[in-house]
């Protein structure tokens, strides 16, 4: 299998970890079924989409490849049907998967942004942006604080993956070698974030009495 179809998988996985978790802060937010569509979509392909649109990079992926709106309107509507059924045993199995695509996610965003011929600060930040903002626009909407701004290592694993992917590619170290040292970096700093209950620091100044 190339490279580029296993991270295709991957970024299949993620799509659906990200839709389902959509479409449960659906649930719990009091949407409807056609509402939970919509979340699941926009969680799942909202990322890829931002950015798409701001390296101009046109047709977007999913109208493209319609296995995108058909898995995550699957995933939604499954979901609604079963929900008071799963909810309390998928919230192990999306973290899972949602680091999962989370890795894919972010290798996908600077392949993205390296074949538009953009400076290296960009190429993390398109990774970045590929990986959380479906799920700050799914947060936004549902009335939640995104979970991405809170305390949590997230957007950190993605800077940190990046810096391993450019140092990797500066090396030229091949593509299916330096993608999957990436996506285990990302991957593997995610789940230990989750399970060690990592956080990033406050750095404000002690309160004054």
């Amino acid at each position: 299998m190339e490279s580029t179809q296993f991270i295709y998988i991957l970024d299949l996985i993620g799509c659906a970890a990200s839709a389902a978790a959509a479409a449960m802060l659906a649930k719990r937010v009091g949407l409807d079924f056609l509402g939970a569509v919509m979340i699941a979509a926009i969680g799942a392909i909202g990322g890829g989409t931002c950015r798409d649109l701001l390296i101009n990079r046109h047709p977007l992926f999913w109208l493209k490849d319609l296995n995108y709106l058909t898995l995550t309107s699957t995933i939604a509507i499954l979901v609604q049907i079963f929900y008071y059924t799963v909810d309390k045993y998928l919230d192990r199995p999306i973290r899972l998967f949602d680091a999962i695509g989370l890795s894919a996610f972010s290798i996908i965003g600077f392949q993205a942004a390296l074949t538009k011929g953009l400076p290296y600060p960009m190429v993390i930040l398109m990774g970045i942006v590929t990986a959380v903002n479906g799920g700050i626009l799914r947060d936004i909407i549902c009335g939640q604080i995104p979970l991405v701004l809170r305390k949590e290592i997230y957007i950190s694993c993605v800077i940190i993956g990046g810096i391993v992917y450019l140092t990797l590619l500066q090396l030229g170290v091949g593509e299916w070698i330096r993608n999957s040292i990436v996506m285990a970096t990302i991957f593997l700093l995610r789940m230990l974030a989750i399970y060690r209950r990592w956080n990033l620091p406050d750095i404000s100044l002690p309160k004054k009495e």
